[in-house]
């Protein structure tokens, strides 16, 4: 296994995602376009260009990539509240920020991509300087374009909510700082297949052992059911948290680029460099060691993905990772330790080392008689219910994200509305603040109370765009997380089923009985060749051999017998351990609902507050027709 393998284009069932992700239901208007042959100021036309490529391919400031990144794109984009935000610190007018943004983004978006938000950025500075603000005069000046000044950007508000907080939440003990011991006891690799080339058998003292992982607790191995109760009891506690987030550059030459990822686990402490290869392989590995446990789904490859792919894959890969190190067994494996700890590239440590890929039956064998009154006699019954009622549960939840993703995209547009009726009203007190008529006092009024207004309304916008990033990075992660767990059961399912098809336990039986009856036939005939002979033994010498033959034979057949119900009693007990495992998982949905809930009434509380403070503002405006004299 030396060297990093790229997966191939068809992959097992183990690794077959399902639909990845639901469409946007927006994206039917995700194109930007303006004609150089008009000086209007909408971004529509007959004759389309899109504005995201204006300055392509030119070494802009610094100040642009900054303004992007901290305003927390998904996806390769970032809401119109926050590039609003943006705007806002530039200490232009109302009017000048609204031509500008009806100029770059239509009244059918709710995000912008960073080249947009790179010419929305270059319009400013042309306003800084008094230069007329059209795509034309930017087309006409892209090579010398003035840069933009944005006092204050760095202390900007644009929410927060990690990826991460939903799994840090799961916890049920608080975190424990273990000591660090180089060449601790605490050894991963003790009840490990793996082997190297060299030392015995042994790897040499791996990296880690300068943070050794932190204990956890097991699949149960104790022939003792209520030592098996307590250690399932321990499954939930003290669990990893990883968060996975893009390396600075991407490595590789011009169309063979790839991504790589930061990789960082909560509890050890440590922060590794991986490639999606990387992923693909371990679980590859994972697969062959423990093809009846339920393995984690991982996001697909694609070749030339774009950035709301790679955005998407992102998160399933965090979803990835973090149903891996919850898993009771799979986090102890040593080659998840390795590839959480591990600061060289795993290419390289590929290299040192030899994987083994048996099943971790192999290691198991021989096993103690009483390990098979562990398993429920009803268990097969068990798993025929779970296997009927799973495709049902897998449509409805991949109906539940796909609902929840437009009620967050609906909200993130409405979101976007709000921000451009705010910039509107403001505009708006600019322009109506001097009235035709000379010491009016309720014109004045009314433009007063436009601000004021504008002012309540950018904070619905704001609420409604934090309420919008909340669902997205947490409830809505947390079904993708549950359906996804769904999927892994019905694929550790369909592996039970295509194991039985072998039948290996069946065609022994069939084989020791056929030798059964060809030894006693032998016999007979030997015990006959040797009544007759009178004194040539050469006859019944040969029947010797065959007899021995066929003897060996039913031996090792028996043998491979016993091991195939070993192995099939492991099975059996590993898939009780592993429904049971999936049955406590739903202990995650009340979490999740109550979390959802609670989120929704702290938002819909925060819009009661500021549309009641706004209720006194619109009753103070002006409404006696004498006033209007």
């Amino acid at each position: 296994m030396n060297g990093i393998q790229e997966p191939s284009g068809a992959m097992t069932t183990s690794f077959a995602a399902p639909p990845f992700e639901v469409n946007d239901p927006w994206s039917t208007m995700t194109t930007t376009s303006v004609t150089t042959t008009t000086t209007t100021t909408t971004a529509t036309s007959s004759d389309p260009m899109d504005i995201g490529t204006i300055l392509s391919g030119l070494p802009l400031p610094q100040v642009y990539t900054t303004a992007f990144d901290l305003a927390q794109p998904v996806g390769g984009k970032i809401t119109v509240s926050a590039l609003n935000k943006i705007l806002g610190v530039s200490g232009l007018p109302a009017a000048t920020v609204d031509k500008i943004l009806n100029i770059v983004v239509t009244p059918t978006r709710s995000n912008v991509t960073k080249g947009e938000c790179s010419v929305t950025l270059a319009l400013v500075a042309m306003a800084q300087k008094h230069m007329d603000v059209s795509i034309e005069n930017l087309i006409a000046h892209r090579e010398d374009l003035p840069v933009p000044h944005l006092p204050g950007l760095d202390s900007i508000d644009f929410g927060s909510a990690n990826e991460t907080d939903l799994y840090s939440a799961s916890s049920s003990l608080p975190m424990v700082n273990h000591p660090v011991h180089v060449g601790s006891s605490i050894d991963p690799w003790r009840n490990s297949t793996v082997s190297t080339k060299s030392n015995g058998g042994y790897p040499p003292a791996p990296s880690f052992l300068a943070s050794p992982p932190l204990p956890s607790p097991e699949i149960p191995r104790n022939t003792n059911p209520e030592a098996t109760r307590k250690e399932m009891y321990q499954w939930f506690l003290n669990l990893d948290t990883i968060s996975i987030s893009f390396a600075p550059e991407k490595e590789g030459i011009f169309l063979f680029k790839h991504t790589n990822y930061i990789v960082e686990s909560k509890n050890r402490q440590t922060t590794v460099i991986r490639r999606y290869s990387d992923f693909w392989w371990m679980l590859e590995v994972l697969a062959k060691r423990f093809p009846f446990r339920i393995l984690p789904k991982l996001p697909p490859k694609r070749l030339g993905a774009d950035e709301a792919f790679l955005e998407r894959r992102l998160r399933g890969l965090i979803r990835f990772m973090n149903a891996l190190v919850r898993h009771p067994v799979l986090r102890n494996d040593p080659l998840v330790i390795s590839f959480l700890t591990e600061p060289v590239e795993l290419a390289v440590w590929r290299k040192n080392v030899v994987i083994s890929t048996d099943d971790e039956f192999t290691a198991r064998l021989p096993i103690s008689e009483s390990l098979s009154k562990q398993v429920p006699h009803t268990l097969d019954t068990e798993l025929e219910k779970i296997k009927k009622r799973l495709p049902t549960s897998i449509e409805y939840y991949r109906t539940i994200v796909h609902v929840l993703d437009r009620i967050q995209k609906r909200t993130e547009a409405s979101a976007a509305d709000y921000t451009r009726y705010s910039l509107a009203l403001n505009a708006l007190a600019d322009c109506d603040r001097k009235c035709h008529v000379e010491d009016c006092y309720s014109c004045g009024q009314l433009s007063d109370g436009y601000r004021k207004m504008s002012t309540h309304l950018s904070q619905a916008s704001h609420l409604l765009e934090d309420q919008a990033r909340v669902t997205q990075r947490t409830m809505l992660e947390s079904l993708k997380r549950h359906r996804d767990l769904l999927v892994s059961t019905q694929e550790l399912l369909q592996r039970r089923d295509q194991s039985r098809d072998g039948n290996t336990v069946e065609m022994l039986k069939k084989r020791i009985s056929t030798n059964e009856a060809k030894l006693k036939t032998l016999k007979t005939s030997a015990a006959t060749a040797a009544a007759a002979a009178t004194g040539d033994s050469s006859s019944v010498g040969l029947y010797d051999t065959q007899i021995e033959k066929v003897t060996n034979n039913i031996n090792a057949d028996r043998a491979e017998l016993e091991i195939q119900n070993q192995r099939a009693i492991l099975m059996q007990h590993t898939l009780w351990m592993e429904i049971t495992y999936f049955h406590k998982c739903h202990t995650q949905i009340a979490g999740m609902y109550q979390a959802f809930v609670h989120g929704q009434m702290k938002t819909s509380q925060s819009q009661q507050d500021n549309w009641k403070a706004l209720s006194s503002v619109v009753h103070e405006l002006p409404m006696e027709v004498n006033g209007f004299n």
